[in-house]
């Protein structure tokens, strides 16, 4: 009887240690999966803050005895024009350029010369190439004003 008692008590405290092993296996797998999940959140917090920090923005100035008014802002893979107003013109049409370079710019679209709010997706365009917002009349062929963006 005394040996079955023994028996017994070995068989739970091997039980318990076993299963107990098998817990902390389990704990340190969760702890694992919440480090990479932890690391992932960084990388994609890091993507984000790069998306922010390619903030660009910049005042109109006009050109040309044309008028251009307003923010030019890059964010989020958009450009948004706030507070715009320009010149009438025929045929407006809102450029990315290097210094102002209309030619080697990339045109985004056309451009309502008296709505004060506006909106452009950039998405897929490398707009890291280019500091200049330009509000050009393609059928005068002249530059009506630019936003250098800082």
């Amino acid at each position: 009887m005394n040996l079955t008692k023994t028996t017994f008590g070995a068989f739970a405290l091997t039980t318990t240690l076993l299963l107990g092993a098998c817990g902390n296996g389990d704990m340190n797998k969760d702890e694992k999966m919440d480090n990479k999940s932890e690391m992932k959140d960084k990388d994609m917090n890091k993507d984000n803050m790069k998306d922010q920090d390619m903030m660009k923005s910049g005042m109109f100035k006009s050109m040309n005895d044309e008028m251009v008014e307003g923010k030019a802002t890059i964010k989020d893979h958009k450009l948004m024009l706030t507070d715009f107003k320009s010149s009438k013109g025929p045929d407006l049409h809102v450029y990315l350029t290097k210094d102002g370079d209309v030619e080697k710019g990339m045109e985004i679209d056309k451009v309502d010369y008296n709505k004060m709010e506006q909106t452009f997706d950039l998405k897929d365009m490398d707009t890291s190439k280019y500091n200049e917002v330009t509000i050009y009349c393609k059928k005068a062929h002249v530059v009506f004003g630019s936003a250098k963006l800082k």
